[in-house]
């Protein structure tokens, strides 16, 4: 019974070790990276819209040369 005790602790403690050095602080870089590109989607959508708002009225005239 005691060393079923310690074999279970022992197993706990590696899988706990684990856990803590490996599984969440890729967790931790995947919500952070998360966050970057919704940021950066974000941006690119206010931007997109500024653009369209800041689109020429069909009827204007627009100068060119002709090229010969």
């Amino acid at each position: 019974m005691f060393w079923k005790t310690v074999i279970f602790l022992f197993i706990a403690s590696l899988v706990l070790r684990f856990v803590l050095k490996y599984v969440l602080p890729i967790a931790r870089i995947t919500k952070g990276m998360r966050q970057q590109m919704n940021d950066i989607q974000n941006q690119v959508n206010q931007q997109a819209a500024q653009q369209n708002q800041k689109k020429r009225v069909d009827g204007e005239f627009i100068d060119y040369e002709e090229v010969k």
